[in-house]
């Protein structure tokens, strides 16, 4: 996938729009900033749709990634943009590494401390 997507996501408390042009994007701040808020109002928006209370605009689906079955709905997934949150034990993986740099999505990463860089 290349180009920039905006990405507008909000309901009656708090609203986030923001773009996103890279492959791997990572959204890094402290405690209690609202990083994990973001993702679980687009799963929430997955889930029940409009019935959630959420409003997600974007022309790219929108998905999070969680959970032990990341990898069979990883590869449902194409051309969208993939949220993770710190929390997933496959994020440091070198299984999941082999799985974005084959993958058409983009991902942004939620994380209070930022990744490790591992040298191939």
């Amino acid at each position: 996938m290349k180009g920039s997507y905006r990405v507008t996501v909000s309901n009656a408390k708090v609203r986030y729009d923001f773009t996103i042009r890279r492959n791997i994007t990572i959204i890094r701040g402290d405690s209690a900033t609202g990083k994990t808020i973001l993702v679980e109002m687009i799963q929430e928006y997955y889930e029940s749709g409009k019935d959630s209370g959420v409003e997600l605009n974007c022309e790219r689906p929108c998905r999070v990634l969680a959970g032990r079955d990341w990898k069979p709905v990883l590869d449902t997934i194409h051309e969208g943009i993939i949220f993770i949150d710190e929390n997933n034990g496959f994020l440091p993986t070198d299984e999941f590494a082999r799985a974005v740099q084959k993958s058409d999505n983009y991902y942004v990463i939620v994380t209070r401390e930022g990744l490790p860089y591992y040298r191939r």
